[in-house]
């Protein structure tokens, strides 16, 4: 496989409790790692490689049913002082793994919106918000796609590397009528502690790249 490539999909959401208030609990909203066997959740670990518990009530999506899997979401949860977490929503987040760049392959490049990005806490991913301008294709197998190329790497005077990233959007045709939030993850973990990663992306307002210290 020459690039790094996915299928963008409608996010899976998940909201099976009211909301709530109280002067010991708080909303807070973060990227985890989701172990799933079954429908029964093995473990979840935040960026900064917590264990979080969860309450019992909580059931996984049926469509994330699987043995033995591990999903990367974005977790809301009503964080309370000595109780488990009180989730509130979960949104699929979409891994996707650096390729090396193919100097013989042609990837689009279609504007999207950058809401926010950010480096894990454990130096595990890239974590990207996204905007996606999204409507009703005419074309019912019109989906959105996304990879991220390996470009380059500059290494500086004192030795130290820059590790040049894009991330490649191909519209696909399908309108843009609308702004669907989509989280994506780019696992940096083999790249040395101290360099630098700058990932670039087209955008509505232009090219935008962000830089990480690793």
């Amino acid at each position: 496989m020459l690039v790094a490539a996915f299928l963008l999909m409608v996010s899976c959401t998940v909201e099976p409790y009211e909301s709530g208030d109280s002067s010991l609990s708080y909303l807070k909203a973060e990227m985890v790692d989701m172990h799933v066997m079954g429908k029964a959740v093995e473990s979840l670990v935040n960026d900064a490689n917590e264990r979080l518990d969860i309450s019992s009530a909580f059931q996984v999506p049926q469509k994330m049913e699987h043995a033995d899997t591990t999903y990367r979401m974005m977790l809301y949860y009503n964080k309370v002082e000595k109780a488990p977490v009180d989730i509130k929503s979960i949104r699929l987040a979409h891994v996707v793994n650096p390729a090396k760049k193919d100097k013989a392959l042609t990837l689009a490049d279609d504007p999207l919106k950058l809401i926010s990005a950010w480096k894990a806490e454990n130096g595990s991913y890239l974590n990207l918000s996204l905007g996606l301008m999204t409507g009703n294709a005419e074309d019912e197998d019109a989906i959105q796609k996304m990879a991220v190329v390996a470009d380059s790497v500059v290494t500086t005077a004192d030795g130290g590397k820059t590790y040049y990233l894009t991330l490649h959007h191909d519209q696909d045709g399908i309108p843009e009528y609308y702004t669907q939030t989509a989280y994506v993850s780019v696992p940096i973990k083999e790249f040395p502690k101290g360099d630098k990663i700058c990932i670039r992306m087209n955008t509505y307002s232009g090219w935008v790249e962000k830089i990480f210290v690793k």
